[in-house]
């Protein structure tokens, strides 16, 4: 009963930091856009530098698609994890970590995981945005470390995988 706490406390504060993060994205957006110059930039090029431009309210929904989408993807899914049949969930050792003594836990963790990585993406799209906007206000010439940023997220990214599989071990050690 104590772990199935800790995978609903774990669930809830992972929830709490991706709403926060979307509203993080949102404020973030309505705040540059009235500073913004009527043409920005809309595309940059692989040296960050800007190649292709266009009306700010064109900029501003791309943006606001992007954190919806990501909203609807990974809450979608939360919701969706439980309704699953356990023959549709992929994952190492399926049979005896959804087996039905465990399932409502392994489904938490599963959530909970889910939406971590939705954080980490929002907070790859925040700052892709954000060296965006420093361009569109002359503060930048470009992106600033678009390479960098990605790489990060890519890192980020393999830790979560091989922290998300450890997770799912065979029980039998």
């Amino acid at each position: 009963m104590a772990a199935m706490k800790n995978s609903k406390r774990k669930r809830t504060v992972a929830t709490v930091v991706f709403v926060l993060l979307c509203a993080a994205c949102l404020g973030h957006a309505f705040y540059f856009y009235s500073q913004l110059p009527e043409r920005v930039a809309h595309h940059f090029g692989p040296d960050g530098k800007p190649d292709a431009w266009g009306d700010k309210m064109q900029f501003l929904v791309v943006y606001l698609i992007t954190i919806a989408v990501m909203g609807i993807v990974f809450f979608g899914l939360a919701l969706a994890m439980r309704r699953l049949p356990t023959t549709a969930i992929n994952l190492p050792h399926r049979e005896y970590w959804l087996a039905p003594e465990r399932r409502e836990e392994t489904v938490a963790g599963m959530v909970s995981a889910f939406l971590w990585f939705g954080s980490l993406t929002l907070l790859l799209f925040l700052d892709i945005f954000h060296q965006a906007f420093q361009v569109h206000l002359g503060r930048a010439a470009g992106l600033t470390h678009p390479w960098i940023s990605i790489g990060v997220y890519l890192a980020a990214s393999l830790v979560w995988c091989v922290v998300f599989f450890r997770g799912f071990r065979s029980p039998v050690h």
